[in-house]
């Protein structure tokens, strides 16, 4: 599946000689400010700022060895987990843990770091053989969350599993169809997604009410990621469709979709990874091209409410949070020797 491929190439993609991406035809640009250095080999490959520590993925360069670390100060982070000859895409952190999905040759493995008694939890696993799994992860009041694709049952759950009582409970099922993948969640703040090439569904977990619903169109044939703006009422969808793979807006009940960005080809959404809120959509687009790889990655911010797209280039990975916009950039030199930490 188209998804899946992409998804085991981009385990080179910083590796790789990758141009700018889509076609907006104007392009602000701001400054950032930069809070920390790192030399290339020791530079985190993901940060999240929580409310009051610092959480940072380390993939060892040109490996499959990943590590994480914690800390309340950036120059004082202690490693709290290391694992070899996995992938690991997507990390989520909060006041109770730090989550996230393992792919191996044999297994997938949910695991949690748990603050309260400092050790690494498996969640859940399956093998590898039985098929392909979504690794989306999210966390919400001592809560794990993630989807499961059930081949012998033909169906996909949502999972919640309770970190304090280590039991889990499907909160969602719907029935297993091939030509709706890719399955996926996303969860921000209180509101769960879940995104089929067919469907889009938002949920409010602290009511169980349903906030946003949505049949798409059957021009659209995979939906790679969705994202949900609950001070608008919109969400923002990553899809492709018969020509092009563009990122798009929809409204509750319309069912039809307007096209904000197409991308040119070779060109994506890194990660399949877009985050929608109060107007703005981000993404970092990033090219299968050749050329210098610090200038084959660039952070953009939509403004979808005025059609006011802004870069920041040689960017490759951002985190938000209450206080605002965190990015990781290639340093000026443009040669892969230092990763910057920047403030939006």
């Amino acid at each position: 599946m188209k998804t899946v491929n992409r998804l085991t190439f981009a385990t080179l993609l910083i590796l790789s000689a990758l141009a700018l991406s889509g076609c907006f035809a104007f392009l602000q640009k701001r400054s950032t400010k930069t809070i920390s250095s790192f030399p290339a080999e020791t530079a985190p490959s993901q940060v999240i700022y929580t409310e009051d520590q610092w959480v940072m993925l380390n993939n060892v360069y040109g490996s499959s060895d990943y590590s994480i670390s914690i800390g309340d100060d950036l120059n004082s982070v202690n490693s709290i987990y290391q694992v070899n000859n996995v992938s690991i895409w997507y990390i989520v952190a909060d006041d109770s843990g730090v989550a996230w999905c393992e792919k191996s040759d044999e297994l997938y493995s949910f695991k949690i770091f748990v603050f309260e008694n400092n050790a690494v939890e498996t969640v859940f696993q399956v093998e590898t053989e039985k098929g392909y799994q979504p690794q989306n992860v999210g966390l919400y009041l001592n809560t794990v969350y993630y989807c499961f694709i059930d081949y012998d049952e033909q169906n996909v759950q949502v999972i919640a599993y309770d970190i304090a009582t280590r039991t889990s409970n499907c909160i969602s099922r719907a029935d297993f169809k091939e030509k709706n993948q890719p399955y996926s969640i996303n969860l921000q703040g209180e509101f769960l997604s879940f995104i089929c090439s067919d469907e889009i569904r938002v949920c409010s977990l602290q009511n169980n009410e349903t906030v946003f619903d949505c049949v798409l169109p059957g021009t659209v044939n995979y939906v790679f990621s969705a994202s949900y703006d609950r001070i608008n009422d919109t969400c923002a969808v990553y899809y492709a469709d018969n020509d092009s793979e563009d990122i798009g807006i929809l409204k509750d009940g319309e069912g039809e979709i307007k096209s904000v960005f197409t991308f040119s080809e070779n060109h994506y959404a890194y990660q399949d990874r877009i985050e929608c809120h109060d107007g703005h959509i981000y993404w970092i687009s990033q090219a299968s091209v050749s050329g210098t790889v610090s200038d084959h990655y660039r952070f953009i911010d939509y403004n979808y409410l005025k059609d006011r797209p802004t870069e920041i280039t040689r960017t490759f990975s951002y985190c938000r949070n209450e206080d605002g916009m965190y990015l990781l950039r290639f340093n000026r030199s443009g040669e892969y020797t230092h990763i910057d930490l920047c403030r939006y």
